[in-house]
């Protein structure tokens, strides 16, 4: 079978661009017609040409792997990202860990969500929104083939005859490789359901569909929960994979991952806007299509080569197309947002008595979100752009102090946001101003004794402040669950939100030393950890010889023993496995840096406060939003406007 996949995964490929190609040319014939009846037949034939090609996509890919597990080195990927000596699953990761793979996946991934998309229940009946959205998500399906079949070829034969393979680079040998990526590309997927609905809503004249907004709402939930859950398992893959010690850099592949989420944050605090006030519906329908088309700029960046990455393929011959690809979206939004903007009219309002008004509190929320998101997209692109504000041609790179700076102080005013919106549940109640002063009261006193025991920071201290109030004031606050679970998943979102903020801001302020220890010797660290380097352990796995000291870590009569080591790989690279000792306060980080002696070894360690704190932060803001998907609004958001 091995040499005949070559020319299976073409035809494949093939097919499914030509069914691609069917549902975009019967979703576009449907709008021609007359008859309802003559609608409903094309667009069933649009859906049945998706479905299969959703069919023929899986098994393309399927293919691909098959081909990895078979060691199939006539395929250029698998003789490029794979080796006989590789494990099961490094080869299964390894199918996806190319740069015509990983598109593959993603191309996978848009054609099942949309496909779920087409067949749920609760879709708009509306025939024509239905024909226009068929078109318009077919069409980006049939981009994506476009991609794989004549610029990304991951079938492509290998030049050159291959008899062990090259192996994938050792980092990518790591089991968050093989999560993060298909957790990554179901978030980009999902988010191309807002921006079909919100394209065809508008050319159809369906916006005031109650199932649209519903629709809207689940799937936009859907891709900011997988889009979170992705940046937080690449996080934790950089942290204890690329013994640096962080999780977080700001690198252009990490900001464009952000970018989209941030996006998607905006649109949604739009769309809970117009059950509150009429006036948010344009913005709505401006933000839902960006983060989708954010999406593809990421994937741009990274097969571009334009900008230096970690994590980028290098300049790959997809990347024309994919330009286009984007372009022809930008100009689909562009044409949107100027329709919506002439057939929108906003209903007038009732007057508000209260002191505040939590459509004011969302108007800000989105504008803190777009513009932290603008500031770091120009930020990350400031390498190509700053020659033109120089009028010199050397590249100038944003260091990592002006990323953490823009996102404090957003992070912060976001905080103090939440805590303004939770203190306007209770505000019509007799204790507003006591239940008020008293969460800032708590937080003024939890900034005071941080500030106090040694962490000096100004910004942090009031990080403190405003999340401690906002903390409170949030528990003290009705929890209203009368419309489902939608108010208490995003309490624990929020919640997840402020622990985040303090947490980062804490993990910031590590302490970093290299100890020389001595065999049998008692090194002590800051008076509370006791370093001994117990014995050398070497051992082969895998083909993977894995060598380091075995140390001991105590404190408080508690003791752990760790393995910082090296490995050296069969195509020899070499990579530095961390080893990690968390408890509730810091991790002890430790990094193995050599031999200096018969019985001695310098380690690198790193104190790093609330990293178990991060990672809770992470995922309470994840389990909020996979809560919100199956929680919902029970009233219409969009045929009712309630006012505060």
């Amino acid at each position: 079978m091995a040499g005949y996949i070559h020319y299976l995964g073409a035809g494949f490929l093939a097919v499914n661009f030509i069914l691609c190609g069917l549902a975009v040319f019967w979703g576009i014939s449907a709008l021609k017609k007359e008859s309802e009846a003559a609608k409903k037949i094309f667009l069933l034939g649009g859906r049945r040409a998706i479905f299969s090609a959703m069919t023929i996509s899986i098994a393309s890919f399927v293919l691909l792997i098959a081909a990895f597990l078979v060691d199939d080195f006539s395929i250029a990927a698998v003789s490029r990202y794979s080796s006989t000596k590789l494990p099961f699953f490094y080869k299964l990761s390894a199918a996806w860990s190319g740069s015509a793979g990983s598109l593959m996946l993603w191309s996978v991934c848009i054609f099942i969500c949309f496909t779920m998309w087409l067949i749920s229940p609760g879709t708009c009946k509306n025939i024509r929104f239905n024909n226009i959205a068929l078109s318009v998500g077919s069409a980006v399906c049939m981009g994506f083939s476009t991609l794989l079949l004549f610029s990304a070829r991951p079938f492509a034969s290998s030049s050159a005859a291959v008899n062990n393979g090259t192996g994938p680079n050792p980092l990518l040998q790591n089991f968050w490789n093989i999560v993060h990526p298909p957790i990554l590309f179901i978030g980009y997927s999902a988010l191309l359901i807002p921006f079909a609905i919100i394209i065809a809503a508008v050319f159809s004249d369906a916006i005031n569909e109650t199932a649209i907004y519903k629709q809207l709402r689940r799937w936009l939930l859907f891709g900011i929960c997988f889009l979170a859950l992705g940046i937080a398992t690449g996080a934790r893959w950089s942290y204890v994979e690329m013994g640096w010690g962080g999780y977080w850099v700001w690198d252009p592949v990490e900001n464009m991952s952000l970018l989209p989420w941030l996006a998607a944050v905006a649109a949604l605090h739009c769309l809970t806007g117009v059950s509150i006030t009429d006036k948010f519906r344009f913005w709505a329908i401006v933000l839902m299509p960006v983060p989708f088309i954010l999406c593809l700029v990421a994937t741009f960046v990274i097969r571009s080569g334009i900008l230096q990455s970690l994590h980028s393929f290098g300049q790959s011959k997809s990347f024309p197309v994919l330009l286009v690809f984007i372009g022809c979206c930008l100009l689909a939004w562009l044409i949107c947002v100027i329709r919506a903007a002439k057939i929108i009219t906003v209903k007038r309002t009732e007057p508000n008595t209260l002191i505040l008004k939590k459509r004011h509190m969302l108007f800000w929320a989105i504008v803190i979100l777009v513009f932290t998101a603008a500031v770091i997209g120009v930020a990350t692109f400031w390498p190509i752009i700053s020659p033109a504000f120089t009028g010199s041609n050397s590249k100038t790179v944003l260091t990592r102090d002006f990323y953490d700076r823009v996102v404090s102080v957003a992070g912060i005013l976001a905080a103090f946001l939440v805590g303004l919106a939770a203190v306007a549940d209770f505000q019509r109640q007799i204790g507003f101003i006591l239940k008020s002063a008293s969460c800032y009261g708590i937080g003024l006193v939890c900034a005071y004794i941080v500030y106090k025991n040694g962490n000096n920071s100004p910004l942090l201290s009031l990080a403190c402040w405003i999340c401690t109030f906002s903390f409170f004031a949030i528990l003290i606050a009705p929890w209203d669950s009368s419309n489902g679970i939608g108010k208490i998943s995003s309490n624990i979102s929020h919640l997840g939100l402020l622990l985040l903020v303090v947490a980062a801001g804490f993990s910031s302020k590590e302490l970093t030393a290299q100890l020389r220890l001595d065999k049998g010797k008692i090194m002590i660290l800051e008076g509370k950890y006791e370093f001994v380097y117990d014995s050398f352990k070497q051992q082969s796995a895998d083909g993977i010889n894995q060598a380091g000291p075995e140390i001991i870590v105590r404190k408080d009569g508690l003791s752990k023993k760790l393995w910082p080591h090296n490995n050296v790989y069969p195509n020899g690279r070499n990579t530095s496995e961390a080893a990690v000792y968390t408890n509730l306060f810091e991790d002890v980080y430790i990094v193995f840096d050599g031999i200096t002696g018969q019985d001695s070894v310098i380690i690198d360690v790193k104190l790093k406060p609330m990293m178990l704190w991060l990672w809770v932060s992470l995922l309470l803001i994840v389990a909020g939003t996979a809560m919100a998907i199956f929680g919902g609004r029970k009233n219409n958001i969009c045929n009712e406007v309630v006012f505060e």
